[in-house]
């Protein structure tokens, strides 16, 4: 009988050398299951498989026949290059690609190329179509069937649903290169206009980075105008601010803000300016995917993450969506102010916060400061109790003036 630490020496020996090698191309993750159990629905594709995750799911198979069609048509737009040529093209890609996704693919090289081919072709196409109308065909069952472009534009966004995006834009680079007749706009311009609903070249920042995929693409969209600056003080004292109602109550005024940008949240001299955030059916989906991906690939950078764990902070109640409402601050198209409260709870639950670097920590501090002060208190509760009407108003004055009167007539009696 041999030594038993010899075996369990070859043992571990022969499981290091199979070990996958750790690349930094990696960027596109499996959900953690802490927050999958919160909101499972919210990161799994409903009519269309991108990429190997969800590869072969008989739930998502029917989509194949017009995936094919959206090859065909682009092939047929590129007419100067052959089905083999982008077979190759994606074979040179493969090795690169394979190494974006975080557990090693099982898919054998042949199936993968060909997945990956027709699953990027069939956004290529999707992302055309949405921006030249005139490319949509009679028989298109996506764009033709209004809840059904909303169900793929909502899958395509999700985290475990991606290819990587060298892939697509190198893709669409080839078939349209800059002489041909077919490219009118950069692969970023139509992913922008079609995410964004903006008829608007990009954001001069967004041409400037390395998008890593589509996700990651709707990130950098949502980023502020102005980016944190890396603090060397990693144990700043953080604490959330109030409520809606009681930073109302406290005298803070609440404004629909002026910055496109949803993450532009400023507070000056009382008024605390928010972007408007309307509320659909889809946001939870959307934004839980961005977060799932900061969390994984940006968690000493997130932003997304932040906003949404200062939203949190300020809705509480349904009274605190009423404020935010009546200010134009939220548009509520989820039916009552209830959900819209649970959204914002759940959404930010079991997701980890970088506290010391949170983006929205100067704005606490400074909300904080403004409700303690007792004169801005006084203010508000004056305003809200007694110059709503203006009848309250005038007796309030009458008061006043009669006490200034009685005041006169009591030092003039002295003398």
């Amino acid at each position: 009988m041999g030594d038993p630490n010899n075996w369990v020496s070859k043992s571990i020996l022969d499981k290091l050398k199979v070990l996958p090698a750790l690349s930094s191309n990696c960027c596109i993750y499996k959900v953690p299951e802490s927050l999958r159990k919160v909101s499972e629905d919210a990161y799994r594709p409903l009519v269309v498989s991108i990429g190997p995750f969800y590869y072969g799911d008989p739930r998502l198979v029917a989509m194949q026949q017009q995936k094919l069609r959206y090859l065909q048509s682009f092939l047929q737009r590129s007419a100067y290059k052959n089905l083999d040529y982008y077979v190759q093209v994606v074979r040179g890609w493969e090795e690169v690609a394979r190494q974006c996704y975080v557990e090693p693919i099982s898919l054998p090289s042949e199936p993968f190329i060909e997945m990956v081919l027709i699953d990027a072709t069939f956004i290529i196409e999707l992302l055309l179509r949405g921006h030249f109308r005139e490319f949509i065909e009679a028989n298109d069952h996506i764009f033709n069937t209004p809840r059904m472009i909303l169900e793929v534009t909502r899958d395509i966004r999700i985290e475990e649903n991606q290819l990587p995006f060298f892939i697509l834009k190198g893709l669409y680079d080839l078939a349209f290169d800059p002489s041909s007749q077919n490219r009118q706009l950069p692969f970023l311009d139509i992913t922008y206009r079609f995410f964004m609903g903006r008829d608007q070249a990009i954001p001069p920042t967004l041409a400037m980075i390395d998008v890593k995929h589509l996700v990651d693409f709707l990130r950098v969209c949502y980023l502020p105008s102005t980016l944190r600056i890396p603090s060397p003080n990693t144990k700043k004292k953080f604490e959330f601010t109030s409520s809606v109602s009681e930073l109302s109550e406290a005298g803070v005024k609440f404004v629909v803000g002026r910055s496109e940008n949803l993450l532009d949240i400023r507070f000056n001299k009382g008024v605390l300016e928010i972007p408007k955030f309307v509320v659909t059916d889809d946001t939870e989906s959307l934004f839980r995917n961005i977060m799932v991906f900061e969390q994984c690939h940006y968690f000493f950078d997130s932003y997304i993450i932040d906003y949404f764990a200062f939203l949190d902070s300020l809705i509480n109640t349904p009274k605190d969506v009423a404020i935010l409402i009546k200010s134009g601050v939220i548009e509520n198209w989820l039916g009552n102010n209830e959900e819209v409260v649970n959204l914002f709870s759940k959404i930010f639950k079991q997701t980890r916060l970088k506290s010391s670097n949170f983006y929205y920590s100067c704005t606490c501090q400074q909300l904080n400061a403004y409700a303690s002060i007792r004169w801005n208190q006084w203010k508000a509760i004056l305003k809200h109790n007694y110059f709503n009407h203006p009848w309250a108003a005038i007796g309030v004055v009458y008061a006043i003036v009669m006490l200034i009167l009685t005041v006169i007539q009591v030092v003039t009696g002295f003398k």
